[in-house]
This record gives C-alpha cells, sequence and structure tokens, in this order.
C-alpha cells in the first residue's frame, strides 16, 4: 500500500515544534533587551526553557509517531535528493532533541532551578562555572545550527512546491488527497 499523506499528529506537531521553535527565539532575543541579573531577563530564560523542554517532548512523540506510522514515499526520484533530505530530517530530530538537553544542562550547572509547570527537575549535575560556559556555547552552537537546518528545510520544500513542482508541501499541510 501507497502511503500518501503524513498522520495527521504527525502534521500537527510538526507545525507545533515549528511555533515553539519561533517562541524560543524570540524570547531568547528578548533576553538580550533586559540587563544581566535582572529579574525580566531570568524569566525571558525560563520561558525559554518551558518552550525547550515543549520542544524536546514533541520531538519525542514525533519521532514515536514517524517511526510508527512511517512518511510518505518520496516523489522526487533522484535518489541524491532523497538521500538529502532523509539526512536533514534525522539531523534536525537530533538537534531538536539534544539541543533542549544542553540547556537543561546549562541550568544545572549554573544552579538553578529547573521547573517545568510546576514539576521541579532533580539536580543532575553539580554547578560548575566552567561547565556552565562550555555548555552554553554547545546550546548556542546548535540553536544557530538548526536555524540554518531549519532554513534550508523551508527553502527545500519552497523549491520543490514552487520548481519541481511536487506535492512534498501538500503533504505537510494536509492538502493532499488521498489515493485509492
Amino acid at each position: 500500500m501507497s502511503k500518501a499523506r503524513y498522520h495527521p499528529v504527525s502534521i500537527f506537531l510538526h507545525w507545533f515544534v515549528f511555533l515553539l521553535i519561533i517562541a524560543a527565539l524570540i524570547t531568547i532575543e528578548l533576553k538580550g533587551q533586559f540587563p544581566k541579573g535582572s529579574e525580566a531577563r531570568d524569566l525571558c530564560k525560563s520561558i525559554h526553557g518551558v518552550f525547550g523542554q515543549l520542544i524536546f517532548l514533541a520531538m519525542a512523540l514525533r519521532l514515536i509517531f514517524r517511526l510508527t506510522y512511517g512518511v510518505p514515499k518520496p516523489t522526487n526520484p533522484k535518489r541524491v535528493f532523497i538521500t538529502l533530505a532523509q539526512a536533514m530530517h534525522w539531523l534536525m530530530y537530533a538537534l531538536l532533541l539534544i539541543s533542549p538537553i544542553f540547556g537543561i544542562l546549562y541550568f544545572q550547572y549554573g544552579g538553578k532551578e529547573i521547573n517545568f509547570f510546576g514539576l521541579v527537575w532533580p539536580q543532575l549535575v553539580t554547578p560548575n562555572p566552567e561547565m556552565k560556559k562550555l555548555v552554553e556555547g554547545i546550546h548556542e552552537f546548535l540553536g544557530n545550527t538548526l536555524y540554518f537546518l531549519i532554513g534550508a528545510h523551508a527553502l527545500a520544500a519552497l523549491w520543490q512546491h514552487y520548481v519541481v513542482k511536487d506535492d512534498t508541501l501538500c503533504r505537510m499541510l494536509n492538502k493532499v488527497k488521498a489515493q485509492a
């Protein structure tokens, strides 16, 4: 049986993660508008952390749905494009799962308590300012890499839609009629 569309939950999680990433970016950029040590700056970092935790959970669910229900067959017959698309997806999945972990380590190496909707994470590491700085650099690098990959992903989707004229983008927008 040929699979023509993504599972609706996969589509929802794709766009939900996209919105969470935008929200995380806005809050971390907004942080820079406030002086170090200010309550507003700390609030921005905390909100950014909640978005990161939500991204991790949504990506874990998305991966479960992808592995359970699969994905539609690629419409581009060229093997090089299929391989690039698969590599891009798995790299983004990995970064979207790993980056929040480094965010949690950043807070914990800084000796900060991490809250997630009223729940408090156990302290997993001993506070260490040097490790905090290292982990912060890794987290920022992963975030910047993600922004680059997301931009490339969006451009590839638009290229497939407007130049190649296939239904790849429409399948993620749930605009494809199911094949009989």
